[in-house]
């Protein structure tokens, strides 16, 4: 019968020492291809963060680019707007703005009145070349030249006028359509507190006899005529406007014969001048 005999211990040993170097040689590969992978997702995060830097320096450059772009043009509309241009487009927005036909007819006939004057006798036609002499001097146009009847005009007419093309200015700096504001360098015309002319004790006197209705007699005629005079009086002695004699402002039962004073019911009071 034959022994089998016993693997022997060197070839053992080096079956062992096999092992162990492939082991430690796949751990190195191991950490090479994670090194590797590493160096491979650092040049990757370092070119997506290079890629966003530029990405955002080219925004930057753009949005520069546009914002000079969008102030050229703008410049350019500056300089090539008119006066008859921006005029049409102020009472548009006027209209636009449901404003009344009476304030549309003011500022139709002051900034006519404006932009003949800038056209025929300085030669302006665009709203860039306006400046506070010129506006200036169209105050001064006014006073010397006859208004619509052959008259002079008033200081307040050419405030009223003056007040227009204020307003029409500084809308113009609200739309951007000029970057500053000529009236902020003009003097603005002033008017003096008006007169008032009264009438004399005559012709208020022949207004009494007069309240009394003609050809009629009896109770009611003398109603009215009592009326009326109380009417004429109060509007005398107070000096209230006939608007304000209406039954909104006017209480008859305040009314107090002997102290000749009545007594108004006014929901604002106006600053006359």
């Amino acid at each position: 019968m034959t022994t089998q005999e016993p693997k022997d211990t060197p070839i053992t040993g080096a079956h062992g020492a096999t092992t162990r170097r492939t082991s430690a040689g796949s751990s190195r590969v191991t950490e090479a291809r994670a090194a590797a992978q590493r160096v491979k997702l650092d040049a990757q995060a370092e070119i997506h963060e290079q890629g966003a830097t530029e990405a955002k320096e080219a925004a930057a450059l753009k949005k520069a680019r546009g914002k000079k772009e969008q102030q050229r043009l703008q410049a350019s509309r500056r300089a090539n707007t008119t006066i008859a241009h921006a005029v049409d487009d102020y009472l548009l927005d006027h209209e636009g703005g449901n404003h009344s036909d009476k304030t549309l007819e003011w500022h139709r006939t002051a900034l006519g009145l404006m932009r003949t004057y800038f056209e025929k006798e300085r030669g302006i036609t665009l709203m860039g070349e306006v400046d506070a002499s010129a506006i200036n001097a169209w105050f001064a146009h006014m006073r010397k030249s006859p208004g619509g009847h052959g008259k002079p005009r008033s200081e307040r007419t050419i405030q009223t006028y003056a007040r227009s093309a204020r307003a029409f200015f500084h809308w113009l700096v609200r739309r951007e359509t000029i970057e500053r504001n000529p009236f902020d360098r003009v003097t603005f015309p002033k008017v003096g507190k008006p007169l008032i002319h009264t009438i004399d004790a005559e012709e208020f006197e022949r207004l009494l006899l007069a309240c009394a209705p003609p050809n009629e007699t009896g109770p009611f005629a003398e109603r009215a005529a009592v009326r009326n005079r109380a009417i004429l009086w109060v509007l005398y002695d107070t000096g209230i406007r006939v608007s304000e004699l209406s039954p909104c402002g006017f209480r008859p039962q305040a009314w107090h014969p002997h102290r000749r004073r009545q007594r108004l019911q006014r929901t604002a009071h106006r600053a006359r001048q």
